[in-house]
């Protein structure tokens, strides 16, 4: 069966954007010439950038596969990238000069990793391509751990041998750019392998393309869920139209689930996927599965997925069931939260969208609230030197129960962790000496404490996912 993707999808990301023009332009009613300026984020271990145009910000927190398309009167013009770090920004492409033309697309692509990121720069001369059968597509190897590769494009479902089959390009390098090239709309596989090799590293499974499309397609470092298994491809691909972006994880990665037993006062459980078993069965209390590691996932087929909680000794006990439309390359955490015996506190399923991509510059922090008995919660991450609350903000204020943050950029360094009822200053859960690593990736999880059960889990406590273990 094949599995199709129609391009372009949604915008992977929301960025801000603010006006790009020199001195020179007319008044809004007749902007005058302009020039077309897209600049893509493909630097996969570089936090969110600002883009600055003479100083001024035009795209602020573009992250890693986010593209930008800015209009300014053709001019010259310094551009800067600023990385957003845990506490202030910091230049780390320009101020570069460059000068922008009328009706030419200049494409600005941060590349390489954070350690040696750079500019590549090509141009598209004819940015206002239209047509209603041919689509415009032009390919390029923007993935720093890869090798110099061959791009095999085939109609839909063919290709397989590719021994057979010759490649569309050959021993393209990274930062090489391809020519545009025009091809019947239609649906397609794209393949990719090492140069002069004909085993592929990568295969988009079927992908449709349509008519009118003008399509930047990127090879870039895969980041996402099962990157890390054995076997994994090196790479995904971005395909970039105007300033939207879809992603094209390998047909064969699929989908990262992992589960978390956080109802203390449930039995224990498997987890039945589309009502068969599984191998994450008989978790108890606290307990995470397959894998409490990053990246540590059960790999599923995408698509919907019916998953139920069910009682270990009698599977027809479903205390948790929801349709999930898994998507290829994302990782799921889904936390069975709530209690059996509480009406106030009905369990439930709460399901995570993870990310298992290293920034260099900052510990990605995400947590969690999944203990009913605490209440709205302050938590207050401490400097290490610092064991007591004192005078401290919290970090974060007034958390309600089932809420999850987003992953937050927090400093290299080892920190002692507070949580108290709002606004009491009361600790009801601490841990100490908690060290987060600059590229490392980390989930808290506030639990319930389930009375008889032995130390630690006896007592209001956390559950640690990700580069914790």
């Amino acid at each position: 069966m094949h599995r199709f993707l129609t391009l372009p999808l949604v915008a992977t990301g929301a960025l801000v954007l603010a006006g790009c023009s020199n001195s020179d332009s007319s008044s809004d009613d007749d902007p005058g010439p302009v020039s077309e300026v897209r600049i893509i984020h493909a630097s996969p271990d570089a936090p969110p950038v600002n883009i600055l145009v003479d100083g001024s910000a035009a795209v602020e927190a573009a992250d890693y596969k986010d593209a930008a398309l800015l209009s300014p009167a053709p001019g010259d013009y310094d551009i800067t990238v600023q990385g957003i770090l845990p506490d202030g920004t910091t230049d780390v492409i320009g101020p570069a000069p460059f000068s922008f033309e009328e009706n030419v697309r200049y494409n600005v692509v941060a590349v390489n990793s954070l350690a040696s990121i750079e500019p590549l720069v090509f141009t598209d001369d004819d940015p206002d391509f239209s047509s209603s059968d041919q689509v415009r597509v032009r390919i390029g190897h923007l993935a720093p751990n890869a090798p110099s590769v061959d791009v095999y494009v085939t109609a839909a479902g063919e290709g397989n041998d590719l021994s057979t089959t010759d490649p569309l390009l050959s021993d393209v390098a990274f930062k090489d750019v391809a020519d545009a090239v025009e091809v019947p709309a239609g649906n397609y596989r794209i393949q990719v392998a090492a140069a002069g090799g004909t085993t592929a590293v990568f295969d988009s499974g079927d992908v449709s393309l349509p008519a009118g499309a003008d399509l930047f397609v990127g090879a870039v470092t895969n980041t996402g869920a099962n990157s890390s298994l054995a076997g994994a491809s090196p790479v995904s691909l971005i395909v970039v139209n105007g300033e939207d972006v879809a992603q094209i994880y390998d047909a064969d990665q699929d989908a990262g689930v992992r589960v978390v037993h956080g109802s203390a006062d449930a039995p224990a459980v498997d987890v039945l996927v589309d009502d068969m078993a599984t191998p994450l069965s008989n978790l108890e209390f606290g307990d995470v599965a397959p894998f409490d590691t990053l990246d540590g996932y059960a790999e599923l087929p995408a698509g919907m997925t019916n998953l139920k909680v069910a009682a270990s000794a009698d599977n027809s006990v479903v205390a948790i069931e929801a349709d999930v439309n898994l998507v290829n390359g994302q990782g799921y955490s889904v936390l069975a939260v709530g209690l059996l015996n509480d009406a106030n506190f009905p369990v439930e399923g709460l399901v995570l969208e993870d990310s298992v991509r290293s920034i260099a510059t900052q510990a990605s922090l995400r947590i969690v609230h999944a203990a009913t008995a605490a209440g709205n919660v302050d938590i207050y991450l401490l400097p290490g030197s610092q064991t007591s609350i004192g005078n401290s903000d919290p970090t974060l204020a007034d958390v309600p129960f089932k809420a999850v943050t987003d992953y937050l950029p927090v400093p290299d360094g080892t920190y002692n962790v507070r949580i108290t009822p709002a606004g009491t200053g009361t600790v009801a859960i601490q841990a100490d000496g908690v060290a987060l690593d600059a590229g490392g990736v980390y989930t808290v999880i506030a639990r319930d404490a389930k009375p008889g059960a032995p130390a630690p889990l006896d007592s209001l406590g956390l559950i640690l996912l990700d580069d914790f273990n």
